[in-house]
Order: C-alpha cells, then sequence, then structure tokens
C-alpha cells in the first residue's frame, strides 16, 4: 500500500467577514480602533466647542436685548486699546451676534480644536511606539504608511464630526439666543464657513505635532506645536495693530485668515485653502519619517521632570494621585490662565460699564443686584463660571477615565496580586481622583487670586469661589467611581462627559425655551448659586459632596461583587 509523503496543499481558510456592527465598534481596521480609542476626547472636545458656542450665545442674548446695548457695545469694540485688541478677533459687525462671538471668542475655538489636534498627534504614533503598543500592530501585514494614515485619517473624521455638532449648535444659538430683526441671524454658509475655521486651525496646529513626533517623541512634538500654535495666534492677532511684525506674521495661518469672518457674512476661502495645504504637507511629512524611521527610537528635547515624591510610590492612593498629576495640573494651569485673563481686566471694563456704557451697566445690575464693579466676581461669575463648569466637569472625567485604565488595559490583575482588595483599589482610586480635582482647583483659583490682585480688586470672594467648581467636579467623580463599579469602567469616563453636557444644556437651555421649572431643577448646576460674588447655595454643596463620597463608597461595593475585566 503507497502512502503520499508529500506536503499537504497549502490553500488557507478565507477569513470571515467582520460584521459592521463590530467594525464601529472598532474592530476589523487601524482606523476604526483608533476612532473607538479616541471616543472620550471627541465627547469632551465636541461638548466643550459646541457648548462654548451655545454658552456665549445666551450670553449676547442676555446681555444685548436691546438697540442702545449693542450700539454701547459697538463702541466698547473700537474704543478698547491695541494691547487688549490683539488677543480678541478681527473687528466686523461687533453689534450682531456674529460679528461679536468672532471678535471675542473666534480664537478660545480656535485653540479648544488646536490643542485637541496636537495632544492627539503628537501621541498617535510617538507616543504608542514609545509605550510599546505599536508592536503588535506593525506585526500585522500592515505597511507603517498605512498604519500612520489610518490612524491620521482616524482624527481627521473626529475633528470632522465634532466640527458638524458647531455647525448645529451655532444655528441653535443663533435661532434661539439671537435677534433676527437686530442682524443676529447666522445663514448654514456661515456655521459651515466658520466650523471649516475652527476644524482647520486644529489640524493645521496638530500637523506641526504629527510631523515631528516621530523625531523627538510626544513630549517635545506637542511642546513645539504648543508654541507654534500660540506664536501664530499672537502674531495674526497683533500684525494689524504692529505693523513691524508684519513680515513675520506672514508666516502666521491666523493672519491668513484675518479677514474670514463668516459669522458676520464676509468670507475668504482661499485663505482656507492655503491651510488645508499647509495642513496636508506636514502630515506627509509625518507619514514619511514615521515609515522611515526604527519604531519608538526619537531624540526628545530634555525638560525637567516631576519630583520624586510625586511618582505615586508608596501606597494605592499615592499611586493614584501620582497617575493623575501630570493631567491635574495640566487642567489647573490651563483654567487658571484663563481665569487670570478676565480677572486682571475685570475693574477697568467694571469703571468703563458705569462711566461709559450705563445701559449695559443697568442689565448688569438686574442679573447682580449687588454687584460691586470694582470687584472681580461679577465679571467672574457672568463670564468664566458657566464655561468654568463644564471645563471643571470634563477634567473630572479624564480623571475617571485615567482611573478606569486599570481595568481597561489589563493593569488591574497584576495590582490585586498585592495584598490590596478589589474595593480597597477602587476606593483608592477614587481618592486618588478627588485629590487631582483638589490641585486642579488650587492651582485655577491661584491665578484668579493672581488676577483680581493685580487688577486691584476684592481677592477673597472670588478666589473663594472657585470651591464651587471643584465641588461640582468631585460629585463628576463619585459619578463616574459609582458607573464604573457597578458595571463597567470601559464606559465610565464617557458618561461622565455625557452627564456634564447634559446638565449643562439643561441648565442653560430650560430658561431660555421656558421650559418646566422642574426640568431646570435637575441641573446639578443650577443649585451652586453664585459663588463668585458670595451667593452660596449650601443645599447644592451638600449634594455635590453626597454624590462624591457615597459614588465613591458605591464604586468601591460594585466592584467587589463583579467579575473584573
Amino acid at each position: 500500500m503507497a502512502v503520499d509523503a508529500g506536503r499537504p496543499p497549502l490553500a488557507a481558510a478565507p477569513l470571515p467577514a467582520i460584521p459592521l456592527r463590530q467594525r464601529l465598534y472598532g474592530f476589523g481596521s487601524i482606523y476604526g480602533k483608533t476612532l473607538r480609542d479616541s471616543r472620550l476626547a471627541f465627547i469632551i472636545m465636541t461638548g466643550l466647542i459646541s457648548g462654548l458656542m451655545l454658552a456665549v450665545g445666551a450670553a449676547w442674548g442676555t446681555a444685548y436685548a436691546t438697540v442702545e446695548a449693542r450700539a454701547e457695545i459697538a463702541r466698547l469694540v473700537k474704543d478698547i486699546p491695541a494691547v487688549i485688541a490683539g488677543i480678541a478677533g478681527p473687528v466686523v459687525k461687533p453689534d450682531t451676534m456674529g460679528g461679536f462671538l468672532t471678535y471675542k471668542y473666534g480664537p478660545f475655538f480656535a485653540f479648544l480644536a488646536g490643542l485637541w489636534s496636537i495632544l492627539a498627534l503628537s501621541g498617535t504614533l510617538a507616543g504608542e511606539a514609545r509605550r510599546g503598543s505599536l508592536d503588535l500592530v506593525a506585526a500585522a501585514p500592515f505597511g507603517k504608511r498605512r498604519v500612520a494614515l489610518e490612524k491620521l485619517a482616524a482624527h481627521v473624521t473626529a475633528m470632522a464630526l465634532s466640527m458638524g455638532f458647531l455647525v448645529l449648535a451655532t444655528l441653535v444659538a443663533s435661532s434661539v439666543f439671537g435677534v433676527a430683526a437686530l442682524g443676529d441671524a447666522i445663514p448654514p454658509a456661515g456655521a459651515v464657513g466658520f466650523a471649516l475655521w475652527v476644524g482647520l486651525m486644529g489640524l493645521v496646529s496638530g500637523s506641526v505635532a504629527f510631523a515631528i513626533a516621530p523625531v523627538v517623541g510626544r513630549g517635545s512634538a506637542a511642546g513645539v506645536a504648543g508654541a507654534v500654535l500660540l506664536g501664530s495666534f499672537i502674531l495674526g492677532g497683533y500684525a494689524p495693530y504692529v505693523p513691524a511684525l508684519e513680515p513675520i506674521a506672514t508666516l502666521s495661518w491666523f493672519h491668513w485668515t484675518y479677514d474670514h469672518v463668516p459669522l458676520a457674512g464676509q468670507y475668504d476661502w482661499a485663505s482656507l485653502g492655503l491651510v488645508a495645504v499647509v495642513a496636508v504637507a506636514l502630515f506627509a511629512i509625518g507619514v514619511e519619517l514615521f515609515a522611515r524611521r526604527d519604531l519608538g527610537v526619537m531624540t526628545g528635547i530634555p525638560v525637567p521632570g516631576l519630583p520624586r515624591a510625586t511618582l505615586g510610590l508608596g501606597s494605592p492612593v499615592g499611586r493614584a494621585l501620582g497617575d493623575q498629576l501630570p493631567q491635574a495640573l495640566a487642567w489647573g494651569i490651563g483654567i487658571g490662565v484663563f481665569g487670570f485673563m478676565l480677572a486682571a481686566m475685570s475693574r477697568s471694563f467694571g469703571e468703563s460699564l458705569l462711566t461709559e456704557y450705563p445701559t449695559f451697566a443697568d442689565l448688569i445690575e438686574s442679573i447682580f443686584p449687588t454687584v460691586d464693579f470694582t470687584s472681580a466676581g461679577w465679571f467672574l461669575q457672568l463670564i468664566f463660571v458657566e464655561m468654568g463648569l463644564i471645563v471643571v466637569g470634563f477634567s473630572a472625567a479624564t480623571f475617571v477615565g485615567t482611573w478606569a485604565s486599570d481595568e481597561e488595559a489589563g493593569r488591574l490583575e497584576m495590582v490585586l496580586t498585592a495584598p490590596v482588595t478589589r474595593a480597597r483599589w477602587a476606593v483608592a482610586g477614587g481618592v486618588g481622583a478627588l485629590l487631582a480635582v483638589a490641585v486642579t482647583t488650587a492651582v485655577y483659583a491661584a491665578g484668579i487670586a493672581l488676577g483680581a490682585a493685580v487688577a486691584g480688586s476684592e481677592v477673597v470672594t472670588p478666589t473663594a469661589g472657585t470651591v464651587a467648581l471643584g465641588f461640582y467636579a468631585a460629585a463628576m467623580v463619585g459619578v463616574g467611581v459609582a458607573i464604573g463599579g457597578l458595571w463597567r469602567t470601559s464606559w465610565a469616563a464617557e458618561l461622565v462627559a455625557a452627564v456634564v453636557i447634559a446638565t449643562f444644556l439643561v441648565n442653560l437651555l430650560a430658561p431660555a425655551l421656558k421650559l418646566p421649572d422642574w426640568l431646570h431643577q435637575l441641573a446639578l448646576t443650577a443649585h451652586l448659586g453664585q459663588p463668585m460674588i458670595g451667593i452660596w447655595d449650601w443645599g447644592g454643596m451638600a449634594g455635590c459632596a453626597v454624590l462624591a463620597v457615597g459614588g465613591i463608597l458605591l464604586g468601591g461595593w460594585g466592584l467587589a461583587r463583579r467579575d473584573i475585566g
């Protein structure tokens, strides 16, 4: 009997098709996985950008509802000195919602989008290569160019989706809070043009980090790109007022697009095309550098590190705080700079209202009956708190995400091999997140105190008012830990971000749309009082404390009763 000892045929079985639902969840492609991994950043940044548009639209509708108030604000903008005007946008129809929002807040939108892109694109390749998480991807049959392109495409997709929400928020703000008879109507073309500008400002800033990250690493690339973003903004803003800056300002994309004011009906589409070309060119450089270099081989720019005492050694709470500390400081500095700027200009602005703009001053007195125009508190309560609450809420979501990453990344199994129970890990992580909230609050409280001191106004009341924002952020941490302990950590941070957005929208839109009062009372932010001027709602503070402590204890109890992972 003969036996054929030859090699069996090498016919490979066909790979099964991946269902669409799983592809949307992140399986089947690098592009899909990257989109899934960036879902928290997408929720946070979309909420910030769209929320900012709704908040400033609501503020405009409240403060400038009359012809007299608009005439005064147009005169005020015209009389602002160059040293202040340079940090704002172009002045086009400042007596309309679109023109004023572009002038007063346009740069903030671009900065938010730019920081998002810088943080995302500096780490999407370089950060993963440094951690070693790209090694497994590179072992699959994917070329390095394909890896880079799919990851880049995922971020561009997220940015485009976020800008779509910005278009909707712009149209809603115009129709709900604006007065069409006074020129506040913003057409769809204007909303799209503004969103395109914001998105391209973000992408071109991120393209700088993406281009150099394969060479210098994530941290150095983010630092350089951030400096370029700030320099471009300063050059573009001050060049119209300082002629000596004009030659250098030709390198600034803020300067290129200075005449593009779509919310006021003024368009410069060619400048957007130039920004897009520069972004694409830098993206191409980043892809090629990544494809031609070894994974993880970089030459970083030396920067000082944190003290050894902050590394998280010694106890579960210390480890949790050590993990949270860098982003806590980053959130605190970012919020603190914004608060410092507002507090520093508050007194001069208030005194100008009393002497030169009485109609606007009467309106402010109707909102804050006990207002002291020489204090920074009323100005911070009017402008800082509304956006401050949504920002600190999102900072709490990132702290919850850091806590939850132990289980999501598989590190929790190793942690629990030590004499640490599940409940203790959950509670220690929650306490570490609360300490991160405390650090963040202390940092931006210092910024507000310094700004109030520079303005020569009363310091204690607005500085103490920041504690209310800290209590709200602590409550959101408790909500996140409870969700992660009782259900699953993979969605804890995202659901906290969703709660922050829902609370913000209810508190903002319920009074404007004359919705039932019980619906407005569901928003936790409706129960914080006016802390920047010393009016506290102690019931709301107690509710925040109960949510913070109770949520962490509930999360510890829930994690002890469910399976990990």
